[in-house]
Formats: C-alpha cells, sequence, structure tokens
C-alpha cells in the first residue's frame, strides 16, 4: 500500500472563454492591483488591455508593470515590489507565461517585506534563506503559455542577477489564489516559444513521475500529460491555429502541474537552472530540451518501469531502455533536438561536470536527486534514496 501526500489550493478556472471571468477573482476591498507582465506580447494581443477593464469593471484599479525578461531577476522583481508598495496595491495579477507569473510571485512578496528579494532566494552563510510571511499579497495568475505551470505552483524562480544564480521562493504563501488557464491566450504563439514551453511540460511531467515522493494521484496525472504532449505538441507547433491541440497543450500543462507542485523537479532542472542563470537569453525549455535525451540515457536503469511507461505512452515501445531514443523523436518533430551549444544566446560548450557544480552552488543538497540515482557535484552518478518533505511543504522546482 502506497503512502502520498496530495494539497493544491488553488482555485483554477480552465477552459476556453476564462479569461473573461479575470472581473470574478478580485475580493471586497481590493480596490488596486499590479498587473505584471511581459515587455510587448500581451500588450500587442489586446490581453493587457481588455485585462485591465476587466479590473476597472470591478472598481479595481490597475497599475501596469510591464518589465519582465525571459528570465527574471531579483532586480526587476525588486522594482516591481517598489511600485506595488508606492501605489497601496491590494493584490498582484500575473498576467504571462511562467516569467510574468514567477516575477509576480515575488513582487506580492517583495512589496510587503522589507528585504530585497535576493533573502529569499539566496542562502547566508548557514544555509538559510528568509520566508514569505503571510503579510505577502494575494496572487492572481492567468498563463498565455502551455507552459510553465506556475499557475498551479508555490514556486517563484527568480535569477539573482549578480549571482547568476537561478533558485526559487518555495513557499504555500505564493500559490495563486486563483489560476486561469484560457487555452485561446495561446493561439498567437509563436512556434518557438509552443515547442520549448511544451518541452517544459513534459520535463515537469517525467520529472515528477519518476520522483520519489510520487504517488498514486500524480503518476496519474504526470501520466496523462506525458501522453498529451506526445500526441498534440507537434501539431501544436505546426499549426497554431489548431484549436483541439492548443486545447490539449493546455490541460497538459496542468496536469504536469500537479506533479511539479507536489514532488518538484529534479535532475534536469537542477542542471538547467544554471545555463540559464548564466545566459539570460538562453530559453528555459530549450535549455531542458538539450539535457532531455542525456538524462533519459542516464536515469532509466534507476525506474525502468516509469521510463517504459514513459516510453510507451509517446507511441514507442514499452521499454525504458528505448525511452531516450523515442524522446530523441519527438524533439526532432519540434525542431528541439539540439545541443547546448546551440541554443539562443549560449556561446561555450560546457562539460556534464561543470553544470554538476553550478547546479551544487545553489545551496541545495550537494546531489540533484531523481529516483534512485544521484549526481554529485564531481559529476558521478551514484545510488541514493532521496527523504520525502514534510506534509504539505511545497518541494522545490
Amino acid at each position: 500500500m502506497t503512502v502520498f501526500d496530495y494539497c493544491n489550493p488553488v482555485n483554477l478556472m480552465f477552459g476556453p472563454g476564462q479569461f473573461s471571468r479575470l472581473g470574478e477573482c478580485v475580493r471586497p476591498g481590493e480596490g488596486r492591483a499590479l498587473l505584471v507582465t511581459g515587455r510587448s506580447a500581451a500588450r500587442r494581443l489586446g490581453y493587457l488591455d481588455h485585462a485591465v477593464a476587466m479590473l476597472r469593471d470591478q472598481g479595481v484599479d490597475a497599475v501596469v508593470y510591464d518589465q519582465v525578461p525571459q528570465n527574471p531577476t531579483d532586480e526587476v522583481v525588486d522594482a516591481g515590489g517598489t511600485i506595488a508598495r508606492d501605489e497601496g496595491c491590494d493584490l498582484v495579477v500575473g498576467l504571462g507565461g511562467g516569467s510574468a507569473m514567477d516575477a509576480a510571485k515575488g513582487i506580492a512578496v517583495a512589496a510587503t517585506h522589507a528585504f530585497p528579494v535576493r533573502e529569499f532566494l539566496v542562502a547566508d552563510e548557514g544555509g538559510n534563506k528568509r520566508m514569505p510571511t503571510d503579510k505577502t499579497l494575494p496572487i492572481i495568475c492567468v498563463t498565455t503559455t502551455a507552459g510553465t505551470a506556475s499557475e498551479l505552483t508555490p514556486f517563484a524562480v527568480i535569477t539573482t542577477k549578480s549571482a547568476k544564480q537561478k533558485s526559487a521562493i518555495s513557499s504555500p504563501l505564493i500559490y495563486a489564489r486563483v489560476g486561469i488557464c484560457d487555452p485561446q491566450l495561446t493561439y498567437n504563439v509563436p512556434p518557438e516559444v509552443t515547442a520549448t514551453t511544451g518541452v517544459d511540460v513534459l520535463c515537469h511531467a517525467i520529472e515528477g513521475y519518476i520522483s520519489t515522493a510520487a504517488g498514486p494521484l500524480t503518476d496519474l496525472a504526470a501520466e496523462e500529460a506525458i501522453r498529451l504532449v506526445g500526441a498534440y505538441l507537434p501539431t501544436a507547433v505546426a499549426d497554431g491555429g489548431n484549436q483541439e491541440a492548443r486545447y490539449h497543450m493546455s490541460l497538459g500543462n496542468l496536469l504536469a502541474g500537479m506533479p511539479l507542485s507536489n514532488c518538484g523537479a529534479n535532475l534536469m532542472h537542477g542542471l538547467e537552472h544554471p545555463v540559464s542563470a548564466h545566459y539570460p537569453d538562453v530559453a528555459h525549455g530549450a535549455g531542458l530540451a538539450a539535457l532531455l535525451i542525456a538524462y533519459a540515457e542516464t536515469c532509466w536503469e534507476a525506474a525502468p518501469k516509469k521510463f517504459a511507461r514513459v516510453s510507451a505512452l509517446l507511441g514507442g515501445p514499452e521499454d525504458g531502455s528505448q525511452a531516450a531514443a523515442v524522446l530523441e523523436e519527438l524533439l526532432d518533430k519540434v525542431s528541439l533536438n539540439i545541443k547546448l551549444s546551440a541554443t539562443r544566446g549560449f556561446s561555450k560548450r560546457l562539460p556534464m561536470t561543470r553544470l554538476a557544480t553550478w547546479a551544487a552552488r545553489l545551496r541545495r543538497p550537494l546531489a540533484v536527486r531523481t529516483a534512485a540515482v544521484s549526481w554529485t557535484s564531481s559529476g558521478r552518478a551514484t545510488r541514493a534514496r532521496a527523504s520525502r518533505p514534510a506534509p504539505g511543504s511545497p518541494r522545490r522546482p
């Protein structure tokens, strides 16, 4: 018999047209919102103006902060926190992909705590980070990609610019009060972004699936997310207007967010985060794609039955040793069968040992754990058993 914990308090609104319900998410007494988004897409596509109008119809003034880059930094978050504080904002709305939503969560913390957000991200010499308190502003997340599932998770991934360190605020206090996932908002996502965010969905599902913290509920969600990505990501990349493909990729994103929020990510994300921290022009999903095949080749023997299911769910044989080949075929279909040196903004070839060393500097446990295997900062694979977090506590992404 399996013993497991599962928690997700987000009020989820999913489906075509759900964006139009944004105004319903505001509570009495919330008179001013900081609306956090990226630098161009939401405004260009009309989503930003629509959001402002819906909030205004509910008597809420929206203060727009549209300076979030592809990989949000502590400087961007601190600046947003200052604006939210100075403007007297009662809540924060994140509108966009994972970068905008993660920045919104960080700003909800920065606006209400008298410390730079860096202190919530980077551990001190004793290995401790500050934790958000219940002063944190309430958060509403509206995702425009399928994507990062930040609308469902208790994590805000932010790069500390001075340290070139990409890490996370991890707290149940930064779960979104409401998460809106409207597939119609993804229709205009460009093919390259569709592909990279779709690979992120796949990696969330696989990493949660083989995690030692996985349970029956997260396994069900992860398996369906993997199947949906295999079935619909190539179509969504080739034909962004295909509503069926966009719907099912949005659903896959949500399903992958369930194991992510409860099991966390592991080796792939542990190695990718230092890459996009040191090279911020590298899209997170592209960095994951460059690591995915090696990940499967390295880890399948630690969880052969689950990697066999991954292979089968993606249309291959039910054989864990073939998972890497099946994943490679999928990456070929979406033009992401790449090496790190080929990712946009990446200028060097780095050995696995360098990536593992960078990952170890995050002041997480020195081994990045996945299933029964851990990679140490020397790049050596060893057998290990990951300890379970305390019940109800979020896992690190």
